[in-house]
């Protein structure tokens, strides 16, 4: 039987010795603003699971196998500092501390490591996993739910007051797993009722991803009979406008299942992402060379060519040419603030009125 104190005491040896309490610390200090009350209260706190197994084994395996155990015994730990300390007078009950475990890297095994070349097809444990893809399509940033509180509507049971009933989410969950109407009172069974002032709400933003090796089509290569599946990346909060299209990417995450009925698709909760660094990129195949070798005397048939060939497969031929044309410079543009670049929109029509394109 696991012993949950011996865990709680060797959370908050890790905490102390990694500068996570100082760091608590800091962060309760931005949220003493009188007029700032809510229902949850978010925290950020990294992990090495390397330094986390050096100080109790068993903690970094709850770690590396069993996140949301982990979330919990964390939070734990940082409501009873918070509480200990009194870094925050707003915060009653430890379900009002959200805290975040952001690993900054995990053990170099094939078992941590997904594949997106083999991406699973089956039901596997909820842990965190390392994966490398490129970018190939993202959203803009939306709103979703980070934390709501929810008051019994029975006025003779305890829980029609205070912080009893407060739901966070959690990676692959969906906004009805956090916000409903059908949800019940643990003491009375009664009814519960959202208590719209104390939402708190966050960014998200959908990025998919799909394994470099399906770039090859770009270089010419003769095609293979393989299939190459994207998967959905779930990008939050600070998160979010931290990946670009086209880029290569170094992703830690939690893969989850997402219900859609009648489908079961997969999706990644991103937990910290880094960019991957390699030549894959900037290479050139020898046959894109030569076109434009043989094109240099004209400054437009290089790119009439290119844009002709870029849409064969989705327009008739000799048709939309400025639309393709625009498609494809829009994938490579280059600029010095990267920032302009989420401000973009790419769009693909097909049409028998040329007059909606021009419009």
């Amino acid at each position: 039987m696991v012993d949950y104190f011996s865990l709680k005491e060797s959370v908050l040896i890790y905490l102390d010795r990694s500068g996570g309490l100082q760091k608590l610390a800091e962060d309760c200090k931005q949220l003493n603003d009188p007029q700032q009350t809510e229902a949850v209260y978010r925290f950020c706190v990294c992990v090495n699971p390397s330094d986390v197994i050096e100080i109790d084994p068993e903690l970094g395996d709850c770690v590396l196998h069993d996140p949301l155990k982990a979330t919990a015994l964390f939070q734990s730990v940082c409501f009873l500092a918070i509480r200990t300390l009194s870094l925050v007078e707003k915060i009653h009950t430890k379900s009002q501390v959200n805290v975040v475990l952001k690993l900054t890297h995990l053990p170099p095994f094939p078992e941590y490591t997904l594949d997106l070349c083999a991406f699973p097809r089956s039901y596997g444990p909820m842990k965190p996993v390392f994966m490398e893809g490129v970018v190939i399509a993202m959203t803009r940033v939306t709103k979703y739910t980070q934390g709501a509180k929810f008051l019994c509507i029975n006025e003779d049971c305890p829980c029609s007051t205070g912080f009893h009933h407060i739901r966070v989410h959690v990676p692959g969950a969906t906004e009805s797993a956090t916000v409903r109407n059908d949800f019940s009172c643990i003491v009375c069974s009664s009814p519960l009722r959202e208590d719209m002032k104390f939402r708190v709400l966050g960014d998200k933003q959908l990025v998919e991803l799909m394994h470099y090796k399906a770039m090859d089509v770009l270089r010419a290569h003769q095609q293979s009979s393989l299939r190459y599946q994207s998967v959905t990346l779930f990008l939050r909060d600070e998160l979010c406008n931290s990946m670009r299209i086209g880029q290569l990417y170094s992703v830690v995450g939690i893969p989850a299942h997402v219900h859609q009925w009648p489908h079961i698709t997969w999706s990644i909760e991103a937990n910290n992402i880094q960019p991957w660094e390699s030549e894959y990129p900037h290479k050139v195949s020898v046959n894109l060379q030569e076109l434009l070798k043989a094109t240099a005397g004209s400054p437009w048939r290089f790119s009439a060519i290119i844009a002709h060939c870029f849409g064969l497969d989705v327009a008739p031929p000799g048709l939309y040419n400025t639309l393709k044309l625009c498609l494809m410079l829009s994938l490579v543009q280059t600029k010095v603030d990267v920032k302009e670049t989420f401000h973009s929109l790419d769009l693909l029509v097909i049409t028998t009125d040329t007059l909606i394109i021009d419009r």
